[in-house]
Parts: structure tokens; C-alpha cells; sequence
């Protein structure tokens, strides 16, 4: 560099005294040193170079477009494992809704079995005893022996196509498919299936595990849809209250030989009269309800040798106590 521009200063040190050879330029923030000794018994100087680097030489083009080029791509990390979380809780909740619809669709078909099969029975006591009466006049005894009969083979039918149909839409045993399972994680989960849901509500939900993990013996995607089903019904409840007055908790603890996971919520609650018909199949409260939710908890809790039962809260609210039967230690 031309000595007179050059922002580096040169000097010979010897002795404690400098001689420069070229004066540089100070000032800066930054400063880079060269020191060399020369090995010469008549002239034993240091040769000492020192270059500073202010502010205005750094280069603020390249360094503002590499800051944004690792802000774009911190960004678009955080978009995908954002897209990502979110496609798979909806794959979550795709998953547990199939399954709620199937069940659903098993318990009202069975309900439906149930319901029709009285009428049929009825048809076809009547056919019967329409037959005996008949057979007793003279007149057109075969054509109404003949017609009696058809009715009373045409519902039979309808009773066997009717039991298939019930038979064929009942819940298999949930014992062979039984595995321990930590209650607290499943909470976890739903929790996070349910997110979206609790912000958009202003919920903040709470979690009391205690200080031990319980586990119990349970079918992992029946005790899903209980959990996601009792805490869809609260946030439902807390709906119906001012935002600041909703709570929603659910606490895992072991009861004897039980697991226990109890969802409290400050809604408006559940009527005295209401309470010991809550798990009744078609039995809802709400306006566009199928009743079919809490019914369908019940029969999976029960199929996994367990309970749900509810409680009403003071001063308002309900409580809903799942009891699993605890895992066998390892």
C-alpha cells in the first residue's frame, strides 16, 4: 500500500524507544498485531505492524444480506416443524375422530338393534297368535294359513338380519390388546391434540401428575378417545361461562389398585336430576347432541375392566374419575 494511505502502522522497537516507519491510521474497535524480532547482534529491533478496523470498513453489504439470508432460513425451519407439528396433530385428531365415528356408529347401531327388535317381537307374536285364530275358522283356512305364515317367516328374517346386524357391529373384547400405558402421557398428548382448541377458548389447561408416573393396563387408542372425549365435553361446559372464570384440570393419582385420572372443569355443571341418567345411551342435553359420547367412555372403560363415574363440583362445575386397573410392575 502507498505508505501515506496505508491504514497500517509500522515501527522498530528497541530498547523502549519507536521508530516509525509508517504512521497507519488509528482508532477502531478491532486491532490486529505482527510482531517480529530481528535476529541481528548489531540491530536487535522488533519489527511491530498493527492495523485497527473501524466501523465504517466493515462490510456492512455482505454482512446484512448474510444476516438475512440466516433469518430466511431460520424462518423456514421454523415454518416446516410448525407445518409439521400442525399436520400431525391434525393426523391425530383424523385418527381419533375415525375412530370416535366408528364407535359411534357401533353404539347406535346396536342402540337401533335394540329399539327394533322389540316391535319385531311384538309382529311376530302377533302373527302367531293370528295364526292359532285363524287355523280355528273354516273359510280360506290355507290362504290365510299361507299368508299368516309368510308374515311370521318375514320377521323372523327381519329379527335374525337385525341380530346380525348387532352382532356384526359390537365391539370386540379390548383384553387381547390391553398394554400398560402412563396415564399422565396420554394427558400430555390430548393436551397437545387439543391446543389449537384450549387457545381459541383461552383455557389454560393444568396437569397434576404427582410426584410418581402411573401406569395402567389400558387399549391406547380407547383411553385417547375417553381422555380427548371428557375434555371436549369440559371446554364445551366452559363455553357456556365468562373467559376469566374457566378452568380446566385434570389429576392422575393412584387409588388402591387403580389408576385414577379426574377432569374438573368450572362450568356451569350437571342437574341433580340429570346426573344418574349422564351415561345413558341417546341421552343428551344438548341441542344437537346424538348422546352418544359419554355412553360410548363408559362401555370402552368398562371393556378395559374399568370406571367412569362424575361428580358435581362445588360451588359449580363436574368432575369425571376414570379408574383403570394399575400395570403389573416389570
Amino acid at each position: 500500500m502507498d505508505p501515506q494511505a496505508s491504514p497500517v502502522r509500522v515501527a522498530l522497537e528497541h530498547a523502549g524507544q519507536s521508530f516509525v516507519l509508517q504512521q497507519g491510521r488509528a482508532g477502531g474497535p478491532w486491532s490486529f498485531a505482527f510482531h517480529k524480532h530481528l535476529a541481528a547482534d548489531s540491530q536487535p529491533f522488533d519489527v511491530v505492524a498493527r492495523r485497527t478496523v473501524g466501523w465504517p470498513e466493515l462490510p456492512w453489504p455482505w454482512m446484512l444480506a448474510w444476516a438475512v439470508l440466516m433469518a430466511a432460513l431460520v424462518a423456514a425451519w421454523a415454518w416446516l416443524r410448525q407445518q409439521q407439528a400442525e399436520r400431525q396433530r391434525a393426523e391425530e385428531l383424523l385418527r381419533l375422530g375415525q375412530v370416535a365415528r366408528l364407535n359411534t356408529l357401533g353404539e347406535l347401531a346396536a342402540g337401533m338393534a335394540h329399539e327394533v327388535n322389540q316391535p319385531l317381537a311384538a309382529v311376530l307374536a302377533s302373527a302367531q297368535a293370528a295364526r292359532r285364530l285363524l287355523d280355528d275358522e273354516p273359510p280360506d283356512l290355507d290362504t290365510a294359513r299361507g299368508a299368516m305364515r309368510q308374515a311370521e317367516e318375514q320377521a323372523r328374517r327381519a329379527a335374525d338380519v337385525v341380530a346380525r346386524l348387532r352382532r356384526g357391529v359390537e365391539r370386540p373384547g379390548l383384553a387381547a390388546t390391553l398394554q400398560p400405558v402412563v396415564l399422565s402421557q396420554a394427558v400430555r398428548n390430548a393436551f397437545y391434540l387439543l391446543e389449537p382448541e384450549f387457545a381459541r377458548r383461552q383455557v389454560a389447561p393444568r396437569i397434576d401428575a404427582g410426584p410418581g408416573e402411573v401406569a395402567v393396563q389400558a387399549e391406547p387408542v380407547a383411553l385417547e378417545q375417553i381422555i380427548h372425549n371428557l375434555l371436549t365435553n369440559a371446554l364445551q361446559a366452559l363455553d357456556q361461562v365468562p373467559p376469566r372464570e374457566r378452568s380446566l384440570s385434570v389429576r392422575v393419582r393412584q387409588d388402591g389398585p387403580h389408576g385414577a385420572l379426574t377432569v374438573d372443569d368450572s362450568g356451569p355443571g350437571i342437574a341433580s336430576e340429570v346426573l344418574p341418567r349422564i351415561f345413558e345411551p341417546f341421552f343428551t342435553t344438548r341441542e344437537h347432541g346424538l348422546g352418544l359420547g359419554l355412553s360410548l367412555c363408559e362401555s370402552l372403560a368398562s371393556g378395559m375392566g374399568g370406571h367412569l363415574g362424575v361428580q358435581p363440583r362445588s360451588p359449580r362445575g363436574a368432575a369425571f374419575t376414570l379408574r383403570l386397573p394399575l400395570a403389573a410392575a416389570p
